[in-house]
């Protein structure tokens, strides 16, 4: 759900820098131009370009026998996806060039509106991006130099998604300019979100990779509804805690295992099976399309605080929803999930896009053409 971009350079280090990002030699434009008073230079172009190229790919019409890696085949192909609010059908060349220009309106607002704030990067952001520089350069490396990304190319983006972090937590968080208020947090928690408890049921022998035949899965579906009753009973009577989750996982997932042809050889890892935890919207939406929810709707049938079964496929879950602020506060809520970013993130970078659109453009058009799509390499 997050995306990146980035400016602020000293001018001695943008000028020893300029020349890696493009991975070019001195022939070949440093920059693409700039949108605002942000320079984009061309490793950062190159680099949204490529993510744009990977995103077409998975959305192009292409032949039998052609595949993504066919660059040429991609960019000739009609592709058909969602740019920020509207369907797009276009040809693949088409396709990366707006994606292309969207990612860097969206980098050059967040380098706009960082600077305005006058906001700085923590040290541990900046050590995070260092990291993953070095561990996707060690991955990827080859392929990025021969598409002209230098490694600080990848600094840059990344650094620009901390800095889009950074302004998150200054327009919203506690200290912020218009932070959001515990009432706001509450509706949110009440209204949009899921606390689950659960115990998971597996339907898969993960020592082999076999699925439950008909025969097992019978047998483990009964096992699930006597964990279910178990845990139903155990409500009635008293109020449930942590330690009886994980009673009920140490006395069903074996069961299940051995069902399945399978052990558990420490019973310690039945504590890896109970849980409970905040789902939040983006959480819940990979669990079904916008017809049915795989999860929520078996438990909003079920009703609140009433344990069911839910075949997920791999997985019989036997759960429940329940209140989370009847034994916890709204601060410790938003000290164990990041609600400021579920809540917010998508509405901000919405804005970024918007702002980035918004920028006087004055892009090189000799300079993109010199790093035309056409050039994407695959393979090294």
């Amino acid at each position: 759900m997050r995306s990146i971009k980035t400016k602020l350079f000293g001018l001695g280090m943008a000028a020893a820098m300029l020349l890696s990002l493009a991975g070019c030699n001195l022939s070949t434009p440093a920059s693409v131009g700039s949108i605002g008073d942000v320079d984009i230079p061309a490793g950062v172009y190159l680099l949204a370009q490529y993510n744009a190229y990977n995103t077409a790919s998975g959305l192009a019409e292409l032949a039998t026998g052609e595949t993504a890696n066919d660059v040429k085949a991609v960019l000739k192909a009609e592709c058909t996806g969602t740019i920020g609010d509207e369907e797009v059908t276009a040809t693949g060349a088409e396709y990366v060039e707006k994606l292309t220009l969207r990612a860097i309106e969206y980098y050059a607002a967040v380098e706009t509106k960082f600077a305005e704030l006058g906001a700085t990067l923590e040290d541990a952001a900046t050590s995070e991006v260092a990291d993953n520089v070095d561990s996707m350069w060690e991955s990827n490396g080859d392929l990025y130099e021969a598409n002209g990304i230098g490694k600080n190319s990848l600094q840059a983006y990344l650094l620009n998604a901390q800095k889009a972090s950074t302004i998150l937590t200054l327009l919203y968080g506690p200290d912020g300019s218009q932070p959001v208020t515990d009432a706001e947090y509450t509706d949110y928690i009440n209204n949009d979100c899921y606390y689950i408890e659960s115990v998971q049921i597996p339907l898969v022998d993960y020592s082999s990779y076999t699925m439950a035949d008909d025969d097992q899965k019978a047998a483990i579906q009964q096992i699930a509804e006597e964990c279910k009753n178990t845990l139903s009973e155990q409500a009635n009577t008293e109020e449930l805690t942590g330690s009886a989750l994980y009673e009920a996982a140490s006395t069903y997932v074996p069961q299940a295992m051995e069902a399945l042809g399978a052990t558990m050889e420490d019973a310690t890892q039945a504590m890896y099976y109970a849980g409970a935890q905040l789902y939040t919207p983006d959480d819940l939406s990979s669990y079904g399309s916008d017809d049915y929810n795989n999860l929520t709707d078996p438990l909003d049938e079920a009703g609140m605080n009433q344990w069911t079964v839910v075949d997920l496929g791999t997985t019989l879950l036997v759960a429940r929803r329940i209140d989370p602020l009847k034994s916890y506060t709204v601060e410790d809520l938003t000290g164990m999930y990041d609600l400021l970013t579920a809540m917010k993130s998508e509405d901000l970078q919405n804005q970024f896009y918007a702002d980035g659109a918004a920028l006087a453009h004055n892009l090189d058009e000799g300079a993109m053409k010199t790093y035309s799509a056409s050039k994407i390499k695959k393979n090294v």
